[in-house]
Formats: C-alpha cells, sequence, structure tokens
C-alpha cells in the first residue's frame, strides 16, 4: 500500500517587547535596552585629517544586570549594540514531500531553521500542528514528547532539530535534539537561547513517516507554524 504523504511548513513570528520608556524600575517584567544619561553625542566630526566620535556628558556608562533587568546606560553602550531589537525566523523550503510510503521503508526530508536575536533575554522557538492526516479522519500517529527511533513497519511521525552552524548560544531543545531520534507534541520548544546571540544559528530539521500497512491509500498532509519569541 503506497500514500503520497506532503508536509507544508507555515512560519509564524511571535514578538515580545517590553515598553522601556514608561516602565517602572521596581518591575519584574521589563528590561531596558538603552538608556542615555548625557546631553548629545555623535560620529559627524571630521575633516581631511581626523575624525572623533564623541559624548558629551554621559555620566554613567556601561551594562548593568539583575536577575530581571538589563541596563546599557550611555551613547557608545547604544550604539555598540545599535540599539535595535533583532529576532528573525527563517526555513529553507516552505514544503517538503516525502514521496510514496511503504512498511518496509523509512522516508525522510529535511530543510533548515535559522534564527537570530540580539535580546539578553535570549530567544525560544516552539511549534505548533497536528500529525499527518488524508482529511477524513485516517491518520499516522504522531511520535509524541519522547525521543523515538524511526521505525519501518509502525504507524509514525515525526521531526528532530539539530544544529548545523553559527551562533553556538542557541541550542535544539530536548527531545528534538538527538540526532536518529524524532519526536512531535505540539506546542514544545525545539530552540531555545539564554542570552544574546552575536550571529545566526543553523538547525537542519528533519522529518521522519512510517506507517503499518492498514493506512488506507490516499495523499496525507500535516501544517506545522514556527513561533520565535524574544524578550526586549
Amino acid at each position: 500500500m503506497k500514500h503520497k504523504i506532503i508536509i507544508i511548513i507555515l512560519i509564524v513570528f511571535s514578538f515580545v517587547v517590553a515598553d522601556c520608556l514608561l516602565a517602572s524600575m521596581s518591575s519584574t517584567n521589563y528590561q531596558i535596552w538603552a538608556d542615555v544619561f548625557s546631553v548629545g553625542g555623535g560620529e559627524d566630526l571630521s575633516s581631511d585629517n581626523y575624525q572623533l566620535d564623541y559624548t558629551l556628558g554621559g555620566g554613567v556608562i556601561g551594562r548593568s544586570l539583575s536577575d530581571n533587568n538589563s541596563a546599557r546606560a550611555g551613547f557608545r553602550e547604544a550604539m555598540k549594540d545599535n540599539a535595535t531589537p533583532i529576532l528573525t525566523l527563517s526555513v529553507s523550503s516552505s514544503s517538503l514531500e516525502l514521496g510514496e510510503l511503504d512498511t518496509a521503508t523509512v522516508k525522510s526530508a529535511s530543510h533548515t531553521l535559522t534564527v537570530e536575536s540580539n535580546s539578553s533575554s535570549g530567544v525560544s522557538v516552539t511549534f505548533a500542528g497536528g500529525t499527518l492526516s488524508d482529511g477524513s479522519g485516517h491518520n499516522i500517529s504522531a511520535l509524541g514528547s519522547t525521543a523515538t527511533a524511526s521505525t519501518p513497519g509502525e504507524s509514525q511521525f515525526g521531526f528532530n532539530v539539530i544544529y548545523s552552524s553559527g551562533d553556538a548560544t542557541a541550542l535544539s531543545q530536548a527531545p528534538y535534539s538527538t540526532a536518529g531520534s524524532y519526536a512531535h507534541n505540539s506546542g514544545d520548544e525545539i530552540i531555545s537561547s539564554a542570552g544574546a546571540m552575536s550571529s545566526s544559528a543553523v538547525f537542519t530539521a528533519t522529518y521522519i513517516a512510517n506507517i503499518s500497512g492498514n493506512e488506507p491509500a490516499g495523499t496525507y498532509t500535516a501544517s506545522i507554524t514556527y513561533t520565535a519569541t524574544s524578550n526586549f
């Protein structure tokens, strides 16, 4: 019995942005991205023989951290970090096709996920979506929240997310972080970083599908939404 399976990947971005201008200094739920105690500054003083980067005032300069807050005080700190929140998430392909399935062969397909955030609170990537279905109530079983090996002859659908290159601050999360094992539990976090990233990180997401042979023939599809969230 053969089954044509198409996986459709949808991307959603989620932003959590703190109001730095109006936040109370005693709040436990915000981050001050940059603060300047000065009267001016710039990179615009120059001639044929010199260039001057200057700050007027700026008695409080530097980075300060606590368990709940992060402040970059001073014009130089703001310029160094560009004072611009960065959050990106992209995929190399928005749809994958596994072809025709049989009970003896594992079918798989991969694409890459690229994520970056300069938030000192880090970034989190989660996914949501159902298992493979023909739209008539016939499904291939999702593997759930435990890392599981691919086994031909069993009804299985899942994926893993393995670090490939770039900033190693971001890491794939169990149970999706083990090569050769797969999981699928909608709502799970799959990638996380504990702090700001200096560049993007690339992960390879690999999807597998197996059938038991009892599934009706047809086209089985699944839609998965990835959400990236950072706190600024």
